[in-house]
């Protein structure tokens, strides 16, 4: 611990966009009543706990690395009882904060969040044994063979692992829970658009989650279920889900696969 007069560092939530707002549409049909969630960081996350806030549905249970201002929205709207979870009840499980001064404030003296040391939160068995988790995390691109890239850029680290992992395996080990990557179809590189879901990593890729982790992909134009298909079956469903402009080339690439 730090004795510090400095206020906690806090992250400035930006609105979602269309794509992400999307993207959150199709994560809600995974989440079942009474489900755990952890989610991620970023504007993906935040459209699905306010989407979850607003919309019907409730009795959540919260297993998270990270405790973020939607997560706390969700509470604050009703949705979290923690009741149905089978280990931790009561209480939302967490290991770190960030968000907005809001957010801090809000948790300051809870009784119904607890703050436990990373090896518990992120273990993997421990991660499976909450009913019907459900992780959502987000990812720089991918492979159509399945090979996540979350936290470099051309080699260079671009951002930490953080529980990307951890969570990926954990909620597919279990049949009735789920693990989603979530990331537009595209990025804008030097004023174009360019596919995050790609035939081939180039040289160098450093792979954040392994293919056979993988759960369900979804982008704003749907989602990849992709536990149980073969290698083919596999790309195929992830060039459906990639941008129009994109998914004749992939589909084509499928087709050169061996």
């Amino acid at each position: 611990l730090v004795e510090s007069d400095r206020d906690p560092p806090a992250l400035t939530e930006a609105e979602p966009s269309p794509a992400e707002r999307a993207i959150a549409a199709h994560v809600r049909r995974y989440v079942k009543e009474g489900a755990t969630l952890q989610t991620g960081i970023g504007g993906i996350p935040g459209a699905v706990a306010s989407l979850l806030a607003e919309g019907p549905g409730g009795d959540y249970g919260i297993h998270s690395e990270m405790f973020t201002t939607g997560l706390m929205r969700l509470h604050q709207a009703g949705k979290v009882t923690n009741a149905r979870k089978g280990q931790f009840e009561g209480v939302s499980v967490t290991t770190f904060a960030m968000g907005s001064p809001a957010l801090y404030a809000w948790l300051n003296g809870r009784e119904d969040v607890c703050f436990l040391p990373v090896d518990r939160v992120n273990t993997p068995s421990v991660i499976a044994a909450n009913r019907n988790m459900v992780s959502i995390n987000g990812a720089l691109m991918l492979d159509l063979a399945g090979q996540v890239v979350a936290d470099t850029l051309d080699g260079r680290q671009h951002s930490g692992i953080g529980g990307h992992e951890d969570f990926s395996s954990g909620a597919s080990l279990e049949a009735d829970d789920r693990a989603l990557i979530c990331l537009p179809a595209t990025v804008m590189v030097a004023g174009k658009a360019v596919s995050r879901i790609l035939p081939v990593l180039s040289a160098g890729s450093v792979i954040t989650t392994p293919r056979h982790q993988l759960d369900v992909v979804v982008t704003e134009y749907g989602a990849a279920e992709l536990m149980g298909l073969t290698v083919r079956e596999r790309a195929r469903a992830l060039a459906g889900i990639s941008h129009p402009d994109f998914r004749g080339g992939l589909l084509e690439a499928v087709e050169r696969m061996g």
